[in-house]
């Protein structure tokens, strides 16, 4: 488990894995690198970074008031530190928003961006719903946020069990800040200054978040991928068709 030290004199810890076209997976509010346990098998084709967002997990806590930009940058100083020029980058639901970001305000940085489950703001009533409930425990519980979180996403007991004890490392102050820091993001009307390709991969049955979907039609080349019988949560629990996306999306889109 490598960590650097940002300039804020902070640990902040990642895992990175494989060799080859360099991916970046960002994780949502409070739960870390950890909800990507099932993309490591991906490092068999390809580089693949995890890092915790300060705050999240094992990193250290930088500000208790990050915004969605501060942590577009705080992404972009672990490539500096990792030495890479370009990379995929991946966004998990809210961390979506700070992969959309990093390629926004950091566009040499990026060369492909994989959204699962994204979207540019918070625009239906179930999902802002989501998001009030979500802070809403991170308040009363984040013991029972994460056992909630962690069995909606896995069926193994050994990974809820290590995605549950991650996430009790996370800041509850960080936590709730990049829920309320999500919530009233809104870069959609941005979204045609994305000249990279976009691949947006949805569950099915998750409607009021793929609805979100017909913003991305002014970016300048984006490929729609629907997951059948899948909720939201397909990075874990839907991995197969996830990464069958991905090779497709790199064969197809990304040259270098």
């Amino acid at each position: 488990m490598p960590y650097y030290t940002n300039k804020q004199g902070k640990q902040l810890y990642y895992d990175d894995k494989g060799n080859g076209e360099a991916f970046v997976f960002i994780h949502p509010p409070g739960m870390g690198r950890k909800v990507f346990k099932m993309q490591h098998p991906l490092a068999e084709h390809y580089r693949v970074i995890f890092p915790d967002l300060s705050g999240n997990g094992d990193s250290e806590t930088v500000t208790q008031e990050p915004d969605i930009r501060f942590f577009a940058d705080e992404v972009a100083e672990l490539l500096d530190h990792l030495k890479l020029d370009q990379v995929i980058v991946v966004g998990y639901s809210c961390g979506g928003m700070v992969a959309q970001e990093l390629t926004l305000s950091h566009p040499d940085r990026v060369k492909g961006v994989v959204l699962a489950g994204g979207f540019p703001k918070v625009d239906t009533g179930m999902l802002h719903f989501e998001f009030s409930v979500g802070m809403q425990w991170v308040h009363q519980s984040t013991e029972t946020l994460a056992k909630l979180l962690s069995h909606s996403h896995f069926r193994s007991a050994e990974i809820k069990r290590e995605l549950c004890e991650h996430m009790a490392k996370s800041d509850p102050d960080v936590w709730y800040e990049y829920y309320d820091a999500a919530l009233h993001y809104d870069c959609s009307e941005r979204l045609s200054q994305i000249k990279v390709p976009v691949l947006l991969a949805y569950g099915v049955k998750e409607f009021w978040i793929n609805y979100h979907s017909f913003y991305y039609r002014q970016c300048e080349d984006v490929t729609f991928h629907m997951i059948e019988r899948a909720y939201h949560q397909i990075p874990a629990t839907h991995s197969p068709q996830f990464h069958d996306a991905i090779h497709r999306f790199i064969d197809t889109k990304i040259t270098n």
